[in-house]
């Protein structure tokens, strides 16, 4: 046990401490983050910058423990790309894959806002017109779709442009959406 320590910098169950507390805290803010990721992705307000900045700094000071060492800090390194690559793995796995596969939601459908997805995904009326604006529509009449996307981003859907169904791939109740495109007008392929 000695000549571990003395190779690590720290005791060996310093070592361990290091270890799970890096595994657990991941855990909880990937748990986290998964759960209000899309809404703070899409919307990112300073306070909810400065709460992520806040847990960060929480989290790393959690991680080290009460004297932080650079074998404390590598090994945290360390252990967060070898859990990283894990849950990677984890992420592509088919099983994962179909649970995720919806996770992308239609926020506008033939110029008609959907207030209770907006809702739903914690967001208001001004940060979907900010996306509509920087996709440069000018009115609802000129929106066949609009996306959020897993990651926050906006997809927009002019009107006019054919939809195909492979294009809603992933978005929630994708057959609806194609069928309220049809009724609305707007061209699905």
């Amino acid at each position: 046990m000695d000549e571990l320590a003395y190779y690590l910098g720290m005791p060996a169950h310093g070592a361990l401490a290091v270890v799970v507390s890096t595994v657990v805290l991941y855990s909880a803010i990937t748990s986290l983050l998964s759960r209000a990721g899309q809404r703070l992705y899409a919307s990112p307000s300073s306070l909810d910058l400065a709460v992520v900045t806040v847990l960060g700094a929480i989290v790393g000071r959690s991680i080290l423990g009460q004297v932080p060492t650079l074998s404390g800090g590598l090994l945290a390194l360390g252990t967060l790309f070898v859990v990283e690559g894990l849950a990677g793995r984890v992420r592509r796995s088919e099983r994962m894959s179909r649970r995720r596969r919806h996770r992308a939601v239609a926020v506008m459908v033939a110029g008609h806002v959907q207030r209770h997805e907006l809702h739903r995904l914690g967001l208001d009326e001004s940060v979907l017109w900010s996306a509509l604006r920087c996709a440069g529509v000018r009115g609802p009449h000129e929106v066949s779709l609009v996306v959020v996307e897993p990651d926050g981003r906006f997809s927009v859907l002019k009107v006019g442009e054919t939809v195909h169904p492979a294009a809603l791939t992933g978005v929630r109740h994708s057959g609806e959406l194609l069928d309220q495109l049809a009724q609305s007008g707007d061209r699905a392929q």
